[in-house]
């Protein structure tokens, strides 16, 4: 752990129980035969919210990005609060939330015709957010029978991380689509996982997130200043 990391868990640790307790409580309420009130549900909800908030200021304070985030807003899913934390600079979205596997991290990436951009650094930082042991990579969206036809032998049953994304973004050109999605990069923790471990690999992993999503929009960025001069 580095130095700043260390002291931002360090400083923070103490909340830590609390913070586990709320987290347990909201997951024992998602298997829990008892029919919960409103006012019992709203109160877990809001609870939840609040700790994913605590812990995405961590992880935001740990960046030291030279941006802006919006943490206000969250929605629910089936098992529990998605927090919602917003790029002002780059519009990228990230969500921090509970399921029935844990708390994870999920983002996708808004510029993702860019890819042919990027250079060795951006590969390098994506693998270093593949080694994370709760890495997992989801297409969100799928090709046609009729893509999958005409190119059988790109779509058996793979599953590596950097096929999928290529497969995704050169079909999208050869198949004219107006929108290149490479579907959500994600980070999972289990419950029984020790808790401090899992701030300081959130802290890092939304830092890495952020950082290949940065790299992304920048060239969108470049190419409007350019067109407007």
């Amino acid at each position: 752990m580095n130095i700043r990391l260390n002291k931002i868990i360090i400083e923070n640790c103490k909340e830590f129980d609390l913070w586990t307790e709320i987290l347990n409580q909201q997951r024992a309420s998602i298997f829990t035969e008892e029919i919960q009130s409103e006012e019992e549900f709203t109160n877990v909800t809001y609870e939840t919210s609040a700790v994913l908030g605590k812990i995405a200021d961590l992880a935001i304070r740990y960046g030291n990005f030279k941006d802006d985030f919006d943490t206000s807003k969250m929605h629910l899913n089936l098992y529990g609060p998605s927090l919602i934390i917003k790029s002002i600079k780059t519009n990228g979205t990230y969500y921090l939330a509970t399921d029935l596997e844990g708390i994870y991290l999920r983002t996708s990436f808004l510029h993702a015709e860019n890819l042919k951009n990027m250079r060795d650094d951006f590969w390098s930082e994506l693998f270093e957010l593949k080694k994370f042991s709760g890495f997992e990579y989801e297409e969100n969206s799928f090709f046609s029978i009729d893509v999958q036809r005409k190119y059988p032998e790109l779509f058996q049953n793979y599953k590596d991380t950097m096929f999928l994304m290529f497969r995704k973004y050169f079909l999208s050109y050869t198949e004219k689509h107006n929108d290149i999605d490479i579907g959500f990069f994600k980070v999972q923790w289990k419950p029984e996982e020790d808790f401090g471990k899992m701030i300081e690999e959130i802290c890092l992993a939304f830092k890495s997130m952020y950082k290949l999503d940065y790299k992304l929009w920048k060239i969108t960025e470049l190419r409007n200043k350019k067109s407007n001069h």
